[in-house]
Formats: structure tokens, sequence, C-alpha cells
């Protein structure tokens, strides 16, 4: 624009002292202008300025705003081009808007000019690109089309400097200095969220409440008034709560709190525990929902699937919350984790969200805490909902202890169930609590803390078993022996192996022999027997006190004594029972009396043992039942044979199941894809393909 104005601006000049002979001072200053003498142009133009102010001041607006000349000064271009323009509208006569016409001085011309001082002054303000210097801009070029653009840039830098500063009187001033930014609801926000954080940085409860009274219309009354509820009840105990609810009666968490107390004194909601609660706070001021909770804290639900939704019906099969979950977990404590719109949240059984919808996955509740995913992440929240443990550990153990493991980076510690971190993230692996001690391994050994963090066996085990058991078998330096929960050896570590208690005796190997120890690591039975590859998982005790024992590639039985209850005879020996032992020869299974004798014939490809007088028995891929003849008591027919309940069979044929008694006559038919006990076995869950439907027990298996 700027040169496209100078070539309009030499040619007005070059046409019009062409034309003109006759010269004068306003022409001799265009004249002068036109061969660059701005000396003389400069002189003449102030010459006559007073006379023709329009002509003068656009020629001395001209000299001034180029920058090839000692005159350059945009100041002045801007104030002679408002004398040019003021002037040719208010003062100059059409006969000298006529006679300065010929000079090349008109109202496009001088408007002309105006544009371009305003560009050139626009650019200048850009380059420095300061408040002071868009500033200036917007306070002289009033009617530059830039003058919004400068504005915008201005306030832009503002912005920029006040956010660096950061402070509630930098927004203030901000917000006072330039109220109709683009930014002023930003700087607003920003100011009450400044002043917030100012107020309360020492995170009391008095400079929350400081807050609220000082501000009482503040957007950040509401975070302030939750401030005081966390801070107060740091430590989240019923004490803290009721404490709370009393000193802050108008406090909008008051409400909350209540509840946390309900929750906390009924962890596990029933009659008792209610009325428990009901007699130890009177003044709990949610008495309906206890009411309800009262009549729901004996009522079972139980989960229902139809397609891929699921729902809860209860004891009469009745539903109760619709099947609109696209997941749904068993109700615990009161409450129920469900899945909708893929975010799992907490239903109680009224089919009140009580937890919100926010999180990936998350588990039953246990004692009061659930485990809570967000991102592959996991943390702990109670009843109400409020995060105990953040969500940024990569895993958490069983929560039903006084410490909880963790892990986070592949290291391992222990917290307690208000989210402390009590043992420091050192282990390479820890174990839950049983029996008051947890295993630690550390530099590839293995350790026992107890439930006050010390150490019961510092790390020296390479291996080590679980700890549920007070028979607990470790390994050091390459050979097993046993210890107590408190660390002390039953056993020394002399053997090669050891096998769990099963009914009673352990099976010890030495020196490629093997015996039979007891849980006090007194050897019932010698380390004398050859030692058999697999004896570990063949050789062990049964609950009908006889062991299986391998001799000269025959199996046989022996007793608790070690003594040979049936001789190493046969290909393999099963289950004992009443009178009948069952044995294996060429592949077949038969049974024989405990003389060896045999009672029912190798007709079989796999037996059980018998009970009420009957066996389970399989031949040619079929399932049967057998007497203690031998003969079947109905037809070899079943694909699968199972004991449910006494007198009554699981029975599958087709691929569907169904029930039976011993007569064989059908109790439930042979329709479903699975059949299973519910969890607290007052129920049979009855399914068809991935739905399912419930049945009750005592309706099945009538007396």
């Amino acid at each position: 624009m700027i040169k496209t104005t100078k070539i309009l601006i030499t040619l007005f000049l070059w046409i019009t002292f062409s034309l003109n002979a006759k010269s004068s001072t306003i022409s001799n200053g265009f004249e002068a202008l036109q061969i660059h003498d701005y000396f003389k142009a400069k002189h003449f133009f102030y010459k006559a300025l007073k006379k023709q102010p329009a002509a003068a001041g656009y020629g001395l607006s001209v000299i001034y705003s180029k920058n090839n000349n000692p005159f350059y000064n945009l100041d002045s271009a801007l104030y002679y081009s408002k004398i040019s323009v003021d002037a040719f509208w208010a003062t100059t006569s059409e006969k000298q808007k006529l006679k300065i016409q010929t000079l090349g001085v008109d109202s496009n011309s001088i408007c002309l000019q105006r544009t371009v001082v305003d560009e050139i002054c626009f650019k200048y303000a850009e380059g420095l690109n300061t408040i002071e210097s868009y500033n200036h801009f917007i306070d002289n070029n009033t009617e530059a089309i830039q003058l919004n653009q400068a504005i915008k840039n201005r306030n832009e830098i503002a912005f920029e400097i006040t956010k660096k500063i950061n402070t509630s009187i930098a927004y203030q001033t901000f917000a006072i200095t330039y109220p109709n930014a683009e930014q002023i609801n930003e700087v607003n926000n920003r100011y009450e969220q400044q002043l917030f954080k100012e107020y309360t940085n020492s995170n009391t409860v008095e400079s929350n409440l400081k807050f609220i009274h000082d501000y009482p219309t503040s957007f950040y009354v509401k975070q302030a008034e939750e401030n005081v509820y966390e801070i107060f009840n740091q430590h989240k105990t019923v004490e803290e709560y009721y404490s709370f609810v009393k000193k802050y009666p108008s406090n909008p968490f008051v409400a909350k709190s209540w509840r946390n107390i309900y929750n906390l004194s009924t962890q596990i909601k029933t009659p008792q525990n209610i009325k428990k609660f009901l007699t130890q706070f009177p003044d709990y001021p949610f008495k309906e929902e206890l009411d309800e909770d009262f009549i729901l804290a004996n009522t079972k639900y139980y989960k229902i699937r139809k397609g891929d939704l699921w729902g809860f019906v209860d004891e009469q099969l009745q539903e109760v919350i619709p099947i609109n979950y696209s997941w749904v977990g068993d109700f615990s404590e009161g409450a129920a984790a469900v899945r909708l719109n893929e975010k799992v949240g907490f239903i109680n059984k009224k089919n009140t969200p009580v937890i919100p919808f926010e999180y990936d996955d998350a588990e039953a509740f246990v004692n009061g805490l659930a485990i809570v995913s967000k991102d592959e992440k996991f943390g702990l929240i109670n009843r109400s909902g409020e995060i105990i443990v953040s969500i940024m550990y990569d895993e958490i153990g069983e929560i039903n202890h006084t410490f909880i493991s963790i892990e986070l980076n592949g290291k391992y510690g222990f917290i307690d169930r208000k989210g402390n971190l009590k043992v420091g993230l050192q282990f390479e692996s820890v174990g839950d609590f049983n029996n008051g001690i947890a295993y630690v391994k550390q530099n590839g050994l293995y350790g026992i803390i107890d439930t006050n963090l010390f150490y019961v066996v510092k790390p020296k085990y390479q291996w080590i078993d679980n700890l549920e058991n007070t028979f607990i078998r470790v390994k050091e330096k390459d050979f097993y022996g046993v210890i107590d929960a408190k660390g002390e050896y039953i056993v020394q570590p002399i053997y090669t192996q050891i096998s769990e208690i099963e009914n009673g005796l352990a099976l010890v190997v030495k020196d490629n022999l093997y015996g039979f120890m007891n849980e006090q690591g007194e050897l019932k039975i010698p380390i004398q027997i050859p030692y058999q590859e697999g004896v570990l998982n063949w050789g062990l005790f049964s609950n009908r006190g006889y062991a299986r024992i391998f001799t000269g590639d025959k199996f046989g039985l022996i007793d608790t004594q070690g003594l040979k209850f049936v001789h190493a005879l046969f290909e393999d020996v099963g289950e004992v029972s009443n009178q009948l032992i069952a044995i294996k020869r060429k592949g077949k299974w038969g049974y024989c009396d405990f003389d060896t004798k045999l009672k029912i014939p190798y007709n079989f490809d796999a037996v059980a043992a018998f009970y009420k007088g009957v066996a389970i028995v399989k031949s040619e891929e079929k399932y049967g039942l057998i007497d203690e003849k031998g003969s079947y008591l109905f037809e070899q027919k079943y694909e699968s044979i199972e004991w449910i309940k006494k007198d009554y069979l699981l029975v599958q044929l087709d691929r569907n199941y169904g029930i039976i008694n011993l007569k064989n006559e059908i109790i439930l038919p042979l329709n479903y894809t699975k059949i299973e006990f519910t969890s607290d076995e007052t129920m049979l869950m009855l399914y068809l393909e991935d739905e399912f439907s419930y049945k009750k027990i005592e309706e099945i298996f009538k007396k």
C-alpha cells in the first residue's frame, strides 16, 4: 500500500507541475517535494500552512512520513495529516478545493495519506510490540483501521505479563485497566482462583474459613468448605466426622460426614449393626434411609444376565434392579460394583449410585475398602467414595489385612488401611499377611515380617512356602526344611524335597528315599521307601488314611504306619471306599476287596470311589452308575456324571446338563449349558449359553 501511495503522489505532483506554469508558495513546495528537496519543500509548506492548511498539511505529512529524510517523524506526520483532513472538510472553500486539486490534493489523496500514516504507525508499534507502543498508537491513531488489532495485540501482551506475575492484584489490575479485553472472563476466573490460593495457602481450617467470610459469593467458597471438611477429617474416623457435624452444622458436607459415620460404623450392613448404630447416634438425620437399609440388609440379591446386559433379582427371583448394566459384581457391604457406559461405579440395593461411574474397574468392598483402577493404575476408596489411597500403584494386594501390599515400578512395600506408606518400596516381591506374618523378597532371598513390620527372619531363604499354614516349608542352601510362624525351625533344612501336609502327613525326600512326617516334624514313616519321580503328586495320603506306593513297576497301598495295606500288584490303585478298592490292570479298572480278591471285573476306563453304595464309572466314553456288585443302576449313556448333592447327580447328555436321582429320574431337565451353585448355596444358577436364571435349592431337592 505504501509503495502504491508513493506512486500516486508522485504522479499527482508531476501532473500538477506540468500543468501549472505560474508559481506560488504552495506549488513551490510540491515542486521541491517532487525533486526530494525536503528542506525547501518543508519551508514552503510551513509558509503556506496558515492560508492553505489542507494542501500544506498534506505536504508536511508526506515529508514527515518518509524515512529517507532528516525530518522523518511519525507523530508529526500524523499531526499534519489530521490538520490536512480537518481543514479540507471544515475550512477549505470550494474554490480553494478546485485550486489545490490542480496540485493533486483532493479528498482521496488526503484520506489516502492518513491511511498510509496509520499503517506506518501501526507497523512501528508492531515492531516494538510493547504495551506502550500499542497504547501510543491507540491514543493517537483513533480512526485507524488497525485500531482493533492494536487493542487486541496490546491486551494479549498485557495478559501474558499478568499470567507471569500470577497474583490476584495483577489480575485485578488487568481487569480494571482492560475491562473490554477478550481475556476478561479468564482473567476474572484466574483472579478468583489466585485469590483463593493466596488466602488458603497455609492449608488450615482457619484460612479457609476466613476466605468464606471475606468472599461469601466467590465461586471457590464451595472448595473452601470442602477443604474445611477434608482438613478437619484428615484421619477419616467416626470421632472426627461426628465432631465436624457438631462444629460446622451449616457446612454443605455435613450430610456426607453423617453418611461416612454410618458407613464406618456399619461396614457390614446387618439389622443388628444398623440397630446398634441408631442407638449410638440417635440424631442421625437420614432415618428413613436406615429403615430401608434395615429391610434390605436381610435381602439377598443375585446377579442376572440377559444377552449382554446384567441386573439383579431377589430371593423370590423378582427383578429388583433393572437389567441395564454391561457388567455387575456381587453385593458386598451394601454396595455392588457395576459398569455403565464403559465406566464402573457402585450402586446400593435401591439401585441408587453411591459412588460415581468414573473408574475403569473396581472390586467388591472388603472391611470398608474397595480396589479401583484408572488407566491401569490402582488405588483404594472407602464406602463414601473418598480416595483413601491415590490411584497410582501397579498392583494392590488383599485388603482384608491391617497392612496391604502394594507395587510400583516393580518394587513392593506395604501401606496401612489409611493409605500411609508403612514399609517403603524396597522389595522385589511381598506376600499378603497370613497368621500375622508375610514374606518379603530382597536381593533374591526371602524373609518374614510380622504385623509390627519387624523382621521375624531377615531375607535368607531361596524359596518360602505359603504362609497360611503353620507348617511353613523353606529352602536354604539348596535343601528344604520347615519353620513355624516365629521363624524357628521345626525341621532343619536337610531334605531334597518336602510336600505340603496332606491329611496330617507330609512326604519328605532324602538320599533318594522318602518317608512321612507329621506337622510337628516327627517322622511317622521312616525314610526308607525308594524315591520315584512324581511321587509328590501321586504318593500323598488320602483322607481314608492310605497312600499309593510304587514297587517293581506296580502300585500298592500303605497305611499311616507305613505298613503295606495292598501289595504292589497292580498297574494303578485308586480310591478306597467301604470294603472295595479301585484297581487297574491291562489298562482297565475294576474293584477288589481288602484281600485283593477281585470283586468287580476290569471293565472300565475310569472309576470313582463308592458313595452310598454306588460308584461312577466310565466305559467307551460314556458314564454310568454301578452298585457294589458291579451292576448298572441305569443305562450307561451320559457324557459326564458327578455328585451335586446327597442322592442327586449332575449329568451331561448331548452337551447339555441336568440333574437326576439315583433312580435315574429327571429332577431338572437336561436343557442347560452349565449348572452351578450360588456362593451361598441357596440357589442353582442355570445357564443357557450366556444367559442364566436361578432356581431355589428347596424346589429342586425336595425331601
